[in-house]
């Protein structure tokens, strides 16, 4: 229980920064800043979380996890603290990457703990729980940023997070000890590869940069070739020293297990599907559908809640369904929500606009809960930090490749084609949705190859 209080709680501080969504509309009226230049506030801190899943992992399945995660917490509070006080947009960029490297922190090492704490017939329904937290703190995120935005300022949103996370290092500070907190056995003492860590760091970390300005500067503009060019290198060289043994990082034989190469695949694929109800939706709600910020908030709090009911149901089901059937059913239930969503069209109810997001959001988290016990289940203990990271960073890079990739067929639809906006967004929504339908299938066709 302690484990599943600590780990809900570093879940739903981390998802508390989706308030940043809501308000980015402000950030750029504020800050006398462009669309583009204030999107670098999204764009810092994805690439720090992408970067450094596997080292948070990594350092804790070699040295326990109470105090990785107690700098997650320090370096995540500090850096919201900071921000709040901020009146210029570079600043605030340089500071999301701390606060990134901080929620990665906390993403990977949350669901880990609570892993470690339960055998595998138990899992499903621990991190079920868990995971829940992340759709609360999505929804107070979404429905108390868009009020806080509104009624004080943007800076609202991240003073706000500062009690709770010193509430959060006290109790693991204090409370979290014995066997969860230390190092699993046979793994504390080991090397931990300092040289590996930092060049997949900067693998992963140029490629989300490279994804991002791909989508601002153009794909052919030299910036994003030569970032994507050095990505390559990096990959290239991480490659040569995990095959001579000079990298450890990523541990050998992590692939092998049950359920990690489909479960993280089928989750970049849902994650990639399904934020554009977070970097478009926006944009429809406030353009289309005339609505103002504080509608927005709670739409996207209503997919939150929904995401906490799926997630809570989804653990418990997997644990006597079988994960595969409940991640796939997630899938497909998403899926059916991405196509109402961009169904919607140019005068859409109310009530059709509730329904979709509300599907969504429930599909997304069942699948949400059911792939983490999928990919966990059979992970031995002393292996939980660096499957959790996988899980953590395949999020990432499907947010981050939702943004280029949707955002460049909705800018192609319009341009090319001469579509409207209502009509663009439809496309770009029933493209998303083959994305989740994929999601779910690719777990059954890797069952059956491996069968």
């Amino acid at each position: 229980m302690l484990a599943i209080a600590i780990g809900s709680g570093a879940l739903f501080l981390g998802a508390l920064d989706f308030s940043i969504n809501v308000n980015l509309p402000r950030f750029r009226a504020d800050l006398g800043e462009t669309l583009i230049s204030v999107q670098l506030i999204i764009i810092m801190y994805h690439g720090a979380r992408s970067g450094t899943g596997f080292v948070a992992g990594g350092i804790a399945d070699r040295f326990g996890i109470k105090w990785p995660l107690a700098v997650g917490i320090v370096l995540y509070t500090v850096a919201v603290g900071f921000i709040s006080l901020q009146d210029s947009l570079t600043p605030i960029v340089a500071l999301r990457i701390p606060q990134g490297i901080g929620v990665a922190i906390l993403f990977t090492l949350g669901p880990a703990l609570v892993a470690r704490a339960f055998g595998p017939s138990r899992r499903g329904a621990a991190l079920g729980v868990t995971l829940a937290a992340m759709g609360a703190g999505t929804f107070a995120g979404t429905l108390g940023g868009g009020i806080l935005g509104q009624e004080i300022g943007w800076q609202a949103i991240f003073w706000a997070r500062i009690p709770i996370g010193l509430t959060l290092l006290a109790a693991t500070v204090i409370w979290l000890n014995g066997g969860l907190a230390k190092a699993v056995t046979g793994r504390a003492g080991n090397r931990f590869d300092l040289p590996g860590s930092v060049v997949l760091f900067s693998t992963l970390f140029i490629f989300v940069l490279a994804l991002s300005f791909a989508r601002v500067e153009g794909w052919l503009d030299p910036l994003p070739i030569a970032l994507f060019g050095v990505t390559i290198a990096l990959g290239f060289l991480f490659t040569k020293g995990k095959q001579s043994g000079r990298f450890t990082i990523f541990p050998s034989g992590l692939t092998k297990f049950s359920g990690f190469k489909s479960g993280a695949t089928s989750n970049l694929l849902l994650s990639m599907s399904t934020f554009v109800m977070w970097f478009l939706f926006p944009f429809y709600v406030a353009d289309v559908m005339g609505r103002s910020d504080l509608t927005l908030g709670a739409l996207l709090a209503l997919m939150a809640g929904f995401n906490f009911a799926g997630s809570a149901l989804a653990g418990w089901f997997a644990d006597r369904m079988g994960d595969r059937p409940v991640t796939f059913i997630g899938a497909i239930v998403t899926a059916v929500g991405l196509v109402l969503a961009g169904a919607a069209g140019s005068s859409p109810s109310m009530l059709s606009v509730v329904i979709a997001t509300a599907v969504v959001g429930f599909g997304f988290g069942i699948h949400q809960a059911a792939v983490y016990a999928l990919t966990l289940r059979g992970v031995p203990n002393e292996h939980t930090g660096a499957t959790s990271a996988a899980l953590t960073v395949s999020q990432t890079l499907g947010t981050m490749l939702s943004i280029a990739l949707m955002t460049s067929i909705l800018s192609w639809q319009q341009s090319s084609n001469g579509a409207t906006f209502v009509e663009a967004y439809r496309f770009t929504y029933f493209i998303a949705a083959g994305v989740a339908l994929l999601s779910g299938l690719i777990l059954l066709k890797l069952r059956r190859s491996k069968a």
